[in-house]
């Protein structure tokens, strides 16, 4: 640890209030501009790469198809292309397995901006391989620039919440991790609209559609640099208390931080009596095991909810409802836009209600409506109206998805963990989502041909079970300390 002298910081002068005159509280503008940077840098990321193959899919493949003709003089296999799709299309959580396993080894050995820097440099040679990929016939290119970029989106997932939660007054903390959830939802939407054939889906144009993925990388590198680390990560994991405390002080633009200063003091204390947690620790202590089943079970019940099911049927959809295949698309994007919205309403309610009432009315909603969307589904040629209950059906089940299941999973984790053994734990927690993710794009085909429209009751079932779990596990951790959230986890006296 490094020693330095007693914490004696003068205020940022620099940082002016944008929400109440109680900076400890408040939204400044040194706390705003750390969270844009970090979000567009790194959640944007994710968000952009989850969406932006799904809508020039059919030129990518057209492209597999005439560089396979060029190297060998006849057409691809029909079965062959489908394997290079799907490999093409899991290589990026296949890689987010890889960057979920490293990221809490980065976050507590270079910190939070740290890693964040050093991401961004993998960020664009992923973006160079698939920006060149055409110009060197080569659909090689494109699997390794997206494995490369799933890499780096989950180290993004792990370090991004990780970051707005240590750096965010508790009162608005839920407020600021879901702005990780709104730019991925944001970043979604644009890649489906600039994905389209008439703006930048075309087969002159998705070389560098795919490529773009380089601008949230550069807009990072070149602004994170001036944003505060962790006050958090420099007190207790590096005991730089001086920095800690002119860290903080520029986010709060005030030097009335003792109040929040002396509480992570008293958290480093804690961690200086305790021997360095190991991997083993997370399973054979009891006060890390509890709340790490229940961050992961959380984890899991946002990728097995069935959403990327309704985002693959929403085409279908509407096509029953008598919706042109343009039309469809357009419907499509509209839920996306849906999404959007409903995130954005989220981040109110997220300190109101809090994150156990908001993650189990969304379950319990999701679980209502995957019945109702089967059920109207697979009666839609009897009943007349049946087809429009199904996107009645779309639009809700997105709904309860976007208040809380899309959003609580990537920030409650630091929220239930203590500093010592939050990167390993994010790190467990960000590979169970990406491995869950690729799970369900391996096995989802398989279970779409063989049950239909019945797979959704499949996700009912799961989301029953998880409704079941949050309502009887999951504790509520709106404006509660790591230590009153693990007391009441543990069930101990405060």
């Amino acid at each position: 640890m490094d020693e330095e002298e007693p914490i004696n910081v003068e205020p940022d002068d620099q940082a002016p209030l944008l929400g109440s005159k109680k900076a400890t509280s408040s939204l400044t503008s040194w706390l705003l501009f750390s969270m844009l940077v970090a979000v567009c840098g790194g959640s944007f990321q994710f968000g952009w790469n989850t969406g932006v193959i799904n809508a020039p899919s059919a030129t990518i493949k057209e492209f597999f198809n005439e560089t396979y003709h060029a190297r060998y003089n006849v057409s691809m296999p029909a079965g062959e292309l489908t394997l290079l799709w799907s490999v093409t299309v899991s290589v990026f959580p296949a890689g987010g397995i890889v960057g979920g396993s490293v990221s809490g080894v980065l976050a507590d050995s270079l910190g939070r901006r740290g890693s964040m820097l050093v991401n961004n440099v993998l960020a664009l040679v992923a973006a160079g391989c698939m920006g060149v990929s055409k110009y060197l016939a080569s659909y090689e290119m494109i699997i390794v620039g997206r494995l490369l970029i799933g890499i780096t989106c989950a180290i993004s997932c792990a370090l991004v919440p990780m970051y707005l939660t240590e750096i965010s007054p508790i009162s608005i903390r839920g407020a600021c991790g879901v702005i990780h959830q709104l730019l991925i939802v944001c970043a979604i939407l644009l890649a489906d609209v600039f994905g389209m054939s008439e703006i930048m889906g075309s087969s002159d144009m998705w070389p560098i559609l795919l490529a773009l993925t380089a601008f949230p990388a550069v807009f990072q590198l070149l602004l994170l640099p001036f944003c505060p680390e962790s006050p958090r990560y420099l007190l207790v994991a590096k005991g730089q208390r001086a920095k800690a405390a002119a860290a903080l002080n520029k986010l709060r633009g005030t030097h009335d931080i003792d109040r929040e200063l002396n509480e992570i003091m008293r958290e480093f204390e804690e961690m200086q009596r305790e021997p360095t947690v190991r991997w083993v620790d997370l399973v054979g202590q009891r006060q890390l095991r509890v709340p790490l089943v229940i961050a992961l079970v959380i984890q899991m019940s946002q990728q097995l909810s069935g959403i990327n099911a309704v985002t693959y049927y929403s085409n279908d959809i509407f096509g029953s409802a008598k919706f042109s295949p343009s039309h469809s698309t357009y419907a499509t994007i509209g839920v996306g836009g849906v999404n959007l919205l409903m995130t954005v309403i989220s981040i109110p309610l997220m300190d109101r209600l809090g994150r156990r009432t908001l993650h189990l009315a969304g379950l319990i909603g999701m679980t209502v409506f995957s019945v109702l969307l089967s059920l109207s589904l697979l009666f839609q040629d009897s009943v007349s109206w049946f087809p429009y209950a199904s996107i009645s059906g779309v639009v809700l089940f997105v709904v309860f998805f976007s208040i809380g299941p899309g959003s609580i999973p990537w920030f409650i984790m630091t929220e239930m963990i203590p500093m010592s053994a939050r990167g390993k734990a994010v790190s467990l927690a960000v590979l169970t989502n990406f491995f869950c993710n690729f799970l369900v794009g391996l096995f989802f085909p398989i279970l779409q041909e063989s049950l239909g429209y019945y797979s959704f009751l499949v996700f009912a079932s799961l989301l029953a079970v998880f409704s079941l779990f949050t309502y009887l596990k999951m504790p509520e951790t709106k404006n509660k300390t790591v230590d009153q959230v693990l007391a009441v986890v543990l069930g101990t006296p405060q």
